[in-house]
């Protein structure tokens, strides 16, 4: 069998391209110019819906950076956005002809649960909401993909070639194995969401970071999305072009935003935009785990930044017994400032390290897959080690309260971290007697 398949792979050749990358990308361009304009026209609307409503992120001199007041809601502006593009796909016609498609079938599960997560980051935004809540309605999100058929093949690409090897050596195709398939790709699914999630809200600490990230994040994905519709077949045609659309929506509606957005900021995106975009970088990548592991490992790599960061902020965490969730002045970004850089020229550098990732994650379209994951390892390792060294692991914790901004005009002292120990926040008992009036 194995002779049978290297002799075909020998007759059959290199697999072509079945259309160019102008033909995919130049029917959806609509979705990006109506993501941006949306965007860009309700940032500011929803600025002045926020301070009219109180809906505002008050400094602490602690973890907020800022020195006064900033409206939040951006993150809703960048939703109606990413709406807009998706409604505007509906009038495009398919980036391949005669095939019995016209306009591409958008999958309501998607809208559904992006619902859910806006839902959420408004509530949290204005109400504040527990960690396991937060992390449970995430849960609900990826089953509502779930629900949809999006996600429940991520894990069988990778099970599967294993299954193979078990059945041509041992014979061994146990019946149960559909079953496990499923099973490992729902949680996988649910995985992905929840991680993507916590990842852009946990980045999301200093003026036009989170937002300018996931930016580059998406033009990686659109490339990745653009090439992977070259090679697709009338049968994937829907798919492929749902992931064009989806990450033109993502890259106008963040585009649109980050101006608005950049320091000095006049209104943040708000656990509401945060764990939004977290989300729709989610859903592209579940979508492309489904096609091919090798796409899968593309994407995680364009969105390693936020991943190593979370990733870090959880191992320090667990490292020195501290709550998981507990808030922190440690985070990659905080480091950078720590350090003697300016809020912009962190954010800057922030946004090149991005693009560093898309270009190391758009190189697999153009070298084997096993020479890559071998470059990986070593730029990974690299930085892991570089984080310890930089103290991002290791910490000595500094309690501190959390007072508002009158509080600090009265002549309260700042808490200051110094880059080797971190500052543990901490409500006073006046600010929780106040939270539990207000509720």
């Amino acid at each position: 069998m194995l002779t049978y398949m290297l002799a075909q792979a020998a007759t059959t050749g290199p697999v072509l391209p079945t259309s160019t990358a102008d033909d995919v990308l130049s029917p959806y361009i609509y979705v990006f110019y109506a993501a941006f304009l949306v965007s860009f026209i309700f940032t500011p609307i929803m600025r002045q819906v926020a301070l009219y409503y109180g809906i505002i992120d008050q400094p602490d001199s602690i973890r907020k950076l800022h020195t006064a007041p900033v409206a939040y809601l951006g993150g809703v502006a960048v939703f109606l956005g990413w709406l807009a593009g998706l409604a505007i796909s509906q009038f495009s016609t398919v980036h391949r002809e005669g095939t019995p498609l016209v306009h591409l079938l958008l999958p309501v599960p998607i809208v559904l649960a992006a619902f859910t997560i806006v839902i959420l980051g408004l509530w949290d935004d204005v109400a504040k909401t527990r960690p396991w809540a937060k992390i449970g309605v995430q849960a609900l999100a990826g089953v509502a993909l779930l629900k949809g058929g999006i996600g429940t093949h991520t894990a069988d690409l990778v099970l599967s070639p294993i299954l193979a090897r078990l059945t041509h050596y041992f014979g061994w195709n146990p019946a149960w194995y559909p079953t496990f398939a499923l099973c490992s790709s729902c949680v996988l699914t649910v995985l992905i969401v929840v991680g993507c999630c916590n990842a852009t809200n946990l980045m999301d600490g200093l003026d036009g970071l989170c937002g300018g990230v996931t930016a580059v994040i998406a033009a990686g994905f659109v490339f990745l999305a653009v090439n992977m519709a070259t090679y697709g077949t009338a049968a994937t045609m829907n798919s492929d072009g749902m992931r064009v659309v989806l990450g033109l929506a993502l890259l106008g509606g963040t585009l649109g935003f980050v101006p608005y957005n950049f320091n000095p900021a006049s209104i943040f995106l708000g656990d509401t935009g945060s764990m939004f975009i977290g989300f729709a970088c989610a859903t592209l990548i579940v979508m492309m785990a489904e096609q091919n592991p090798k796409w899968f490992l593309a994407a995680m790599v364009m969105f390693a930044l936020p991943v190593l960061d979370t990733s870090l902020a959880f191992a320090r965490r667990w490292v020195n017994r501290r709550p998981l969730f507990a808030a922190d002045r440690h985070h990659f970004h905080h480091q950078m400032v720590a350090r003697g850089f300016t809020v912009k020229q962190t954010v800057v550098i922030s946004y090149l390290l991005a693009f560093c990732f898309a270009i190391l994650g758009a190189a697999i379209v153009f070298i084997r897959t096993r020479y890559v994951v071998a470059v990986y390892l070593v730029v990974f390792g690299s930085i892991i080690v570089a984080a310890y060294k930089m103290g991002m692991v290791h910490e000595t914790a500094r309690i501190v309260s959390r007072h508002g901004i009158d509080e600090n005009a009265m002549g309260a002292r700042p808490a200051m971290a110094q880059p080797s120990e971190v500052l543990d926040v901490r409500e006073n008992q006046d600010d929780q007697a106040n939270r539990l009036i207000l509720k």
